[in-house]
């Protein structure tokens, strides 16, 4: 079996849903908050305190169209890249635990023996090799 590279980023377990959900929500509230309130302070704020002569509101509108355009352009790809890196993360910290898991219910059940291997950079790493010694013992 390769150690290196687990097969599935979405392994489905509740902790993964969770962290996914729970980063990727930490991550777009906020930006949406502060995308909102920039859209309210640049168009609303100025056009209030300049009294919206009707000259300014012409030269207002297409700009407010094009913001507008470049926002439902970079909207999906935003949330497309916030959706990746949390699918990551949650991936680094699920995939080790369900492996982990996975092989203490295989010595469990006496269908292995030996020490649990998991990746070097894997986040669990250290809990692992305390199982391990707990196995040697």
């Amino acid at each position: 079996m390769n150690l290196n590279k687990r097969k599935a980023k979405f392994i489905g377990t509740a902790l993964q849903n969770k962290t996914l959900i729970l980063v990727f929500v930490a991550a777009v509230v906020p930006t949406t908050i502060i995308a909102l309130c920039l859209y309210y302070l640049i168009f609303n704020m100025l056009a209030w305190q300049l009294g919206i002569p009707e000259a300014i509101a012409y030269n207002l509108v297409p700009v407010a169209r094009k913001v507008n355009l470049i926002i439902l352009i970079a909207l999906p790809v935003t949330l497309f890249v916030i959706w990746f890196m949390a699918l990551e993360l949650s991936h680094r910290i699920a995939g080790p635990l369900y492996r982990l898991e996975k092989e203490i219910n295989e010595r469990i059940e006496g269908k292995k023996s030996g020490p649990i291997q998991l990746r070097e950079k894997d986040e669990l790493k250290a809990l692992a090799d305390k199982i391990n010694k707990l196995i040697i013992k």
